[in-house]
């Protein structure tokens, strides 16, 4: 495969994508915020999640983000559903979710 051929194509310029996001919000839009310090780095989501009450852990391949005190079995997760659950836990405690898109990981596609 030879890369010297591929051109990448440019993006918007500064002032185009200020405006996109003035347009956005002025119908109604809202811009994704974030906490300072937060993190989708796997030792911080661990502990934050351990302090909303939840156990974030691998197991090989798999997750598992299950509730603390549950007795049953946990399920393992792949990284996509792992991902779409850290998601759900976050929301319901009023933060931002990471929002998994089908460009991001090719196995989201499915």
């Amino acid at each position: 495969m030879n890369f010297t051929n591929h051109k990448q194509q440019p993006g918007p310029s500064r002032a185009e994508l200020t405006s996109m996001i003035v347009d956005f919000t002025a119908r109604g839009g809202e811009v994704r915020t974030f906490k300072r310090g937060h993190s989708s780095e796997w030792l911080y989501l661990r502990d934050l999640f351990k302090s909303f009450g939840y156990e974030l852990k691998t197991d090989k391949s798999f997750y598992i983000v299950r509730k603390i005190d549950e007795n049953r079995k946990p399920k393992r997760l792949t990284r996509v559903q792992a991902i779409r659950e850290i998601d759900r836990v976050l929301v319901a405690h009023g933060m931002q979710p990471f929002m998994i898109t089908k460009h991001e990981f090719p196995e989201a596609r499915k």
